[in-house]
């Protein structure tokens, strides 16, 4: 990590980031901006973030240091509805979950909308408040740059998985996009290399792997069994956890039925779900309809009695939360990184997920966890039962993933790589 005395000067520098979600709204792009602003305000800059706003939310508001500004897609809840819609089917194309032009284009008026938005409030920003950089992240602002007027320096991060399952035509329209950037930050290089092939000059990309803040997660052991305490979970009981929101992507079924195995062989283990989804599906009541089929399930599996799901848990609780673990699982089916492994891993929790998108780069099989093959979860459930069994192993595994979070994913690295790249297209200008 560079030294306090190596770390480049940016007391007073402007900021301003950009995102459909922001904390204390749950997911991996809200937590994400929430430990680089934090870092960024440690380092004395100033931070402006602008994010989706519903009408009850107030406009404009203080989050922890950081100057917030929401936007909207309009009043009427059909103009939510219709967002929502596209912005989903979008999301399973780029995932390839869904087939391009095999959908409707419905909503996509309103995502138009709630681009438009964001650029305008970026562009007023910049302009009121004398912005040094502007940085938009991920898939859901993807048309912004066709509102800025780059008069300004646009680093843009994109944090889903970006590969040929999106579609020719999507890929070629967001790379055509990405390429009015000034430098284009991805979170592995298989992402990277794709937007290379598909005409986004070299020079401009950028490879920053994603972060947690580890000291974070330095609490004693005491907290874990304080929370399970509050939320009259056993003392005795092993916890096997999972944190991601209730989405397809994320494969709470087949979480289930490992569990289910898991369960036949460890009488008192535990599966503990957090995560709820995100501030637009709720809209189209997505996240209702997934957790009664859950549920249905979870009674199918005679699990009701053993599964917990605690849903949205705030931020401040998530340390305790992995204190509590004693593995933590994640099942998707894609990921573009797989940001509460880094967090389990920052807690000393040895963890165990499918192979997929940045997993395997966080997980050496073996050595700080175990990597499993897409929807093997008989092979997912094997692997949690071992560390369960093996009190030794689960504590070596432990270590050794705090490490590979201090030396690889560490928040104060990523910062001044982030805040070297913003100087660098500055002086390129």
């Amino acid at each position: 990590m560079p030294t306090e005395e190596n770390l480049i000067d940016v007391n007073g520098f402007k900021i301003c980031l950009a995102s459909q979600s922001f904390y204390p709204y749950v997911g991996g792009v809200s937590y994400y901006l929430y430990y680089l602003s934090q870092e960024f305000l440690r380092r004395k800059c100033e931070v402006y973030e602008v994010h989706l706003g519903k009408p009850s939310m107030p406009s404009e508001e203080v989050v922890e240091g950081v100057k917030v500004y929401r936007v909207g897609v309009g009043g009427k809840r059909e103009d939510w509805n219709r967002y929502s819609f596209f912005k989903e089917r979008l999301y399973e194309q780029i995932h390839g979950l869904r087939a391009e032009g095999k959908w409707s284009r419905e909503g996509y008026e309103e995502f138009v909308k709630f681009n438009k938005a964001v650029a305008s409030k970026i562009m007023q920003l910049c302009s009121d408040k004398k912005i040094n950089v502007v940085n938009p992240h991920d898939w859901q602002l993807h048309l912004t740059p066709d509102y800025l007027d780059f008069s300004l320096p646009v680093v843009y991060t994109w944090h889903v998985p970006f590969t040929s399952k999106m579609g020719d035509d999507l890929g070629k329209q967001a790379a055509a996009r990405l390429k009015e950037c000034d430098k284009v930050v991805f979170s592995i290089y298989e992402y990277l290399n794709h937007a290379k092939s598909l005409g986004v000059p070299e020079e401009k990309l950028v490879c920053i792997h994603p972060f947690v803040d580890p000291s974070r997660f330095d609490l004693d052991e005491k907290e874990g069994y304080k929370y399970k305490k509050e939320k009259g979970i056993p003392l005795e009981s092993e916890i096997v956890l999972c944190v991601a929101r209730i989405d397809p992507v994320k494969s709470h079924e087949e979480l289930l039925k490992a569990f289910s195995i898991i369960k036949k062989e460890r009488q008192n283990a535990k599966l503990v779900c957090v995560g709820n989804g995100s501030i637009s599906n709720d809209v189209l009541g997505i996240r209702a309809q997934r957790k009664a089929k859950i549920l249905k399930l979870m009674k199918e599996l005679d699990l009701e009695s053993d599964t917990i799901f605690l849903g949205h848990v705030p931020h401040m609780d998530i340390p305790r939360i992995y204190r509590m673990a004693d593995v933590v699982v994640l099942p998707s089916k894609m990921e573009g990184f797989g940001l509460s492994l880094t967090e389990a891993m920052a807690a000393e929790k040895p963890v165990v997920a499918y192979d997929v998108g940045g997993v395997g780069i966080q997980i050496e099989h073996g050595f700080n966890g175990f990597l499993i093959e897409k929807g093997d979860f008989i092979e997912l459930a094997e692997k949690t039962c071992e560390l369960l069994s093996d009190k030794e192993l689960k504590k070596i595994m432990g270590e050794r993933a705090k490490q590979v979070v201090e030396e690889k994913f560490n928040v104060r690295k990523a910062a001044e790589k982030y805040l070297r790249l913003y100087q660098e297209v500055i002086n390129g200008r």
